[in-house]
């Protein structure tokens, strides 16, 4: 005979023929809401570090850098930290731990907690091209925070997933530029001429490679061919153009460096499953 009771968050279960007498106590998991729990632009004073802070368990914080410079510690060391440089800490990580004494840092900080955050998804520390958006991002952001009659979840999402479509930018970006640089000038003159007719002794001329070892160095970096990239690239710009114009699809076909309608139109499919009409259409109409 089997008997649950739950009290103060547990599960007690006790069993007749297996340990009498004892009950056998199982904790419940704890779901924790989402919350924003302090939004501030801090500006650290000149001439002394700051105390940094740790994060607690069930809490993320944000520290994105406007202005100034500063350290964090980073699995064990110190890491310099600048103008729209983008830290996610976890808990057990410290908050920015040491400022420049005459170029004293300030960030915007950002404490939450939930569960439907999940954890970090990229690198502890990213970065943010556009510091005069950052900026404005902050303004923004300490303003709604301010601003009672504003919904501190929605603005809670809003942070988060903004500073997470910014860092994976980040991360996509780096993904390029930790390739041989060789091969970072030949991907840079396929996104300059993949509209173009197009030959692979092009691309390895950008490279100063031969033609067998760009296809080597595709494949080993990329995991794909020359061709293929030029394929994907030229498909990416198509879906652009479908999605935010009514150009027939022959015009898209061409503007993407297709030789025919028809060559396109296999290429499309192949790669999403769609034909271009069925693209578009699904885009305007979010139809099936």
């Amino acid at each position: 005979m089997r008997k649950s009771s739950k009290k103060l968050g547990f599960v007690a279960e006790t069993s007749d023929c297996c340990n009498p007498g004892f009950p056998v106590v199982k904790a419940e998991p704890v779901s924790i809401p989402p919350q924003l729990l302090a939004v501030s632009h801090y500006h650290q004073r000149e001439g002394c570090n700051p105390v940094p802070n740790p994060i607690p368990e069930g809490t993320q914080c944000f520290e994105l850098m406007t202005g100034g410079r500063g350290w964090v510690e980073c699995e064990g060391r110190w890491v310099e930290v600048n103008p729209g440089d983008l830290l996610w800490h976890m808990p057990g990580d410290y908050t920015i731990g040491r400022s420049e004494f005459t170029n004293p840092y300030h960030c915007l900080a950002v404490r939450f907690q939930g569960d439907e955050f999940g954890g970090r998804t990229v690198t502890r520390i990213t970065h943010w091209d556009e510091i005069d958006e950052v900026r404005r991002f902050t303004r923004q952001v300490v303003r709604l925070h301010a601003d009672d009659q504003f919904d501190s979840l929605m603005l809670l999402r809003y942070i988060v997933s903004r500073l997470q479509f910014q860092a994976e930018l980040y991360r996509r970006g780096q993904s390029q530029r930790g390739l041989p640089n060789e091969l970072q000038r030949a991907m840079q003159y396929l996104e300059q001429h993949y509209a173009e007719p197009l030959r692979l002794k092009e691309l390895a001329k950008a490279a100063e490679w031969s033609v067998p070892h760009l296809h080597d160095r595709f494949k080993e970096e990329l995991g794909l061919s020359p061709h293929q990239a030029l394929i994907r690239r030229r498909i990416q710009a198509a879906r652009e153009l479908l999605a935010s114009t009514n150009d027939p699809v022959k015009s898209v076909s061409s503007r993407c460096g297709f030789p025919t309608a028809a060559a396109f139109c296999a290429q499309f499919k192949k790669i999403t499953q769609l034909s271009p009409k069925e693209y578009r259409k699904r885009q305007q109409y979010g139809a099936a």
